[in-house]
């Protein structure tokens, strides 16, 4: 079986304990609005161009077996419904303008891949985290590779959204070390407004995961997005919400990252990035502070 990862990043030091390797899968069901990898979005590969890098060449062009790829004022310009995404433009351009994102893998082939950094585990308490996009929507691909990664002994933590079905919560409670789980809004008609799904099986699956597996076996995490869920009123139902839940255990926050507008630009959605500002120093003091108040372990993710 092979899946679709866009990204494995060395020494991750903000994606669960200690040094990690982070192997990103493509594909997520949401759409976040403030998402800082706009490329993990759509589930196969797919094109992207740097264009920055470009110095006009045309190479991209001569070597495109579609002819989807046309210079227009010393620019290449895509024709992406005739563009194949066979990655053969990538492969002649001398710069790294244009690139392909996003590759065909197997679970094997991931597991000999973060295998190579596992003294960096062994020395750190570290290990792997499945990532995304949302990693679930490969749901088969997902398993076997968390099977294959647990055979060799190694820690794993799976960041998610929490949007999955919850036929899947037993399988991966065997094989994860600890879930990273998005709460991002407890209200579900402004959560669906601003990621176009419902909140509720979320909440039902971060409820789940806790009673099955037990708070040592997965965080909450919350994305501060400035005008979405920094307000007092927003901050305090999702702490109330993880009380009820009867959590025990640390927050991790995670600051909005204002500086993704290039990812977007390169996957040609530039003009749908939309800034959602800066995140306040005092502002991110007093979400600590609610947390704190209530008796969480606070940790801010840079």
């Amino acid at each position: 079986m092979q899946g679709t990862v866009f990204d494995i990043q060395n020494y991750a030091l903000y994606d669960g304990p200690g040094i990690r390797t982070c192997v990103f899968f493509k594909g997520c069901p949401l759409d976040c609005e403030w998402c800082h990898n706009p490329e993990s979005k759509k589930p196969l590969p797919e094109m992207a161009f740097l264009q920055e890098l470009c110095v006009g060449c045309g190479e991209c062009a001569k070597a495109c077996p579609e002819s989807a790829i046309k210079i227009r004022g010393g620019r290449p310009k895509r024709d992406e419904a005739a563009c194949a995404v066979c990655g053969e433009c990538a492969a002649a351009c001398p710069t790294g303008a244009m690139q392909i994102i996003g590759k065909k893998m197997s679970a094997g082939e991931i597991a000999d891949r973060v295998s190579q950094d596992a003294p960096f585990y062994n020395n750190s308490g570290g290990g792997v985290t499945i990532s995304g996009g949302e990693a679930t929507l490969q749901k088969s691909f997902l398993l076997e590779t968390l099977d294959a990664v647990k055979s060799r002994n190694i820690h794993i933590a799976l960041e998610t959204s929490g949007f999955f079905n919850s036929n899947l919560i037993p399988d991966m409670i065997g094989l994860v070390d600890v879930f990273l789980f998005d709460i991002k809004h407890i209200d579900p008609l402004r959560h669906k407004y601003h990621t176009k799904v419902s909140n509720e099986n979320i909440l039902n699956n971060f409820s789940a995961i806790l009673a099955a597996a037990g708070p040592e076996k997965i965080i909450p995490r919350i994305p501060l997005i400035p005008g979405f869920n920094t307000d007092g009123y927003s901050i305090s139902d999702i702490a109330q919400h993880i009380i009820e839940s009867e959590y025990a255990g640390p927050v991790h926050l995670m600051p909005y990252n204002h500086l993704s507008k290039s990812k977007w630009e390169k996957i040609g959605a530039g003009d749908n990035y939309r800034d959602f500002g800066r995140l306040e120093d005092s502002v991110l003091d007093d979400i600590i502070r609610t947390f704190e108040s209530n008796s969480f372990t606070v940790i801010v993710n840079a």
